[in-house]
Formats: C-alpha cells, structure tokens, sequence
C-alpha cells in the first residue's frame, strides 16, 4: 500500500483546508500545500495562453504562474470582490514541486474536513463536502503539477 502524499487526506482523517471564494462557488485548498496568501498580485498576460492561465506574477523574487481558479473550476461569475487574493501553493511535479498561484476573490476561514465525508470527483477537483450548507469543492493542487 502506498504511503498518502503530503496533500492527501486518508479516509476518515481530518484535515485543515482554506475554504476560498471564487466566483459563486467555495473551494477547500489543504493547508499543507498552501504556501502564503497575499493580496492579489500583479499578473502579466501571456499572449496564447489557455484561458485559465492568467499569466506571470512575480513572487519571492521569482516568476510565477498565475491560474484563475473561477475559470479553472467553471465557477459563475460573482460580485466583484473586495480583497481579491492570490493563494500561493506547492504542486508535484516531476522533478519535485513548484509553485503556482491560484486567483480567488476572497480567504474565508480554515476548517476541518474529512475525506471520509467527500463525495469523489476526478483530477484537481478531489471532491465535495458540506460546511454548514455550502457544497464545498475539495481541491487538490498536485494535480496542477501532473500535465
């Protein structure tokens, strides 16, 4: 049996997860993978680029792509947010980890959610689970490294 990665949450354990608006939807991101959370940082546009890749920021002194997690995710577009964020995270890739930035509109809070109580989905959507009465849509930002 192989071991759980880092952003991996066995069944039935709990873990902490970044709840994040974007658009009309909430996302959990693992706490483990989350680097930093800044105001929304200044992204240069990629001429070509998929529409999900909002471009380059700089970060730590170092570039870094930048995604638009509410086209990322099919999110509806919401009102415009007031303290629009970018959530720096680590992903695995082949050759270890990288950073990669996600654009959301607002960090809400960090919560406890068990996989156990997930209904599963694929890729970088690992699944959904109720906070209150808000379907929550459970990310996995290794999955951005895997392409």
């Amino acid at each position: 049996m192989d071991a759980p990665k880092a952003n991996e949450t066995p069944a039935g354990e709990r873990s902490g997860h970044l709840l994040v608006r974007v658009g009309e939807q909430i996302c959990a991101v693992p706490v483990g993978a989350v680097r930093r959370v800044v105001r929304a940082l200044t992204v240069h546009p990629l001429p070509g680029a998929r529409a999900e890749l909002a471009g380059l920021a700089e970060f730590a002194g170092e570039p870094l792509p930048v995604l638009d997690l509410g086209r990322l995710i099919g999110a509806p577009i919401g009102p415009h947010p007031l303290f629009p964020v970018t959530v720096v995270v680590w992903s695995r890739t082949a050759d270890g980890r990288e950073a990669i930035g996600l654009a959301a509109d607002e960090a809400l809070e960090v919560v406890d959610l068990s996989a156990a109580s997930w209904l599963p989905t694929a890729g970088f959507l690992v699944g959904e689970a109720l906070v209150g009465d808000q379907v929550v849509r459970v990310l996995d930002p290794d999955q951005l490294g895997a392409g």
